[in-house]
């Protein structure tokens, strides 16, 4: 009778040891997600900087492209600065659209086949 009653202690204090902080991890993940969830989140459109002098371009310092006034990137993105066009280009900025932020080693679409086609 002693026996079973120690075995019962032993179970029950092996599974209260168990269980506690498994307990307890999953109300610790519980608030972590919580602290997720409240946070709040980027807006989807970036709104455009005005450049603290008319005529300058908005250069994005990652992809080294530059954006004119008109165009849908002038002023908006993280990665970028202003300057004037030609301080752009001596820092070998490419102009957004002629050919800037490329795929190294990418040939313009339909090259091979012009070229075949003067071939044959």
């Amino acid at each position: 009778m002693k026996r079973i009653l120690l075995w019962g202690i032993l179970i029950t204090a092996v599974v209260a040891l168990v269980a506690v902080p498994v307990f307890a991890q999953g109300k610790a993940a519980g608030k972590k997600e919580a602290a997720k969830a409240e946070k709040p989140k980027p807006a989807a459109k970036a709104e455009a900087q005005t450049p603290p002098q008319p005529g300058m371009v908005w250069a994005n310092t990652k992809s080294k492209v530059y954006h004119k006034e008109g165009d849908q990137w002038y002023g908006k993105g993280k990665n970028g600065k202003w300057m004037t066009e030609a301080d752009a280009v001596k820092e070998g900025y490419k102009l957004a659209g002629k050919g800037a932020a490329k795929k190294e080693g990418a040939k313009p679409e339909g090259t091979a086949k012009k070229k075949a086609a003067k071939k044959g």
